[in-house]
């Protein structure tokens, strides 16, 4: 990940983004200008994904499975939503949070 321009990273977390029903395994970085997810090289689906802080509504809890309390959902302005599972989630969803209101 290269660094735009004054930014600095907050979070280095190991997370799975799920693309359809895959999660795809890989690390997250919040940084106090975007979300960016970049994905293990191991993964069927591969690739990376920056979300700017401005694009970003809200940052929510959810269960992954409906069950398992790990999950964390990244809803932009246009209303699209990115769904994931990270360990801390609630340091996370406040960190986000707290930078987009």
């Amino acid at each position: 990940m290269e660094l735009w321009s004054g930014e600095q990273i907050l979070f280095d977390v190991a997370a799975n983004l799920f693309v359809g029903i895959e999660g795809v395994g890989g690390t997250l970085k919040i940084t106090n200008q975007r979300i960016h997810f970049n994905s293990h090289k191991l993964n069927i689906q591969t690739g990376t994904l920056d979300i700017p802080l401005s694009q970003i509504a809200q940052a929510k809890k959810r269960n992954t499975l409906g069950l398992v309390p790990n999950g964390m959902s990244i809803i932009t302005k246009t209303g699209q939503e990115f769904k994931l599972v990270v360990w801390n989630r609630d340091r996370l969803i406040n960190c986000i949070n707290s930078m987009v209101s």
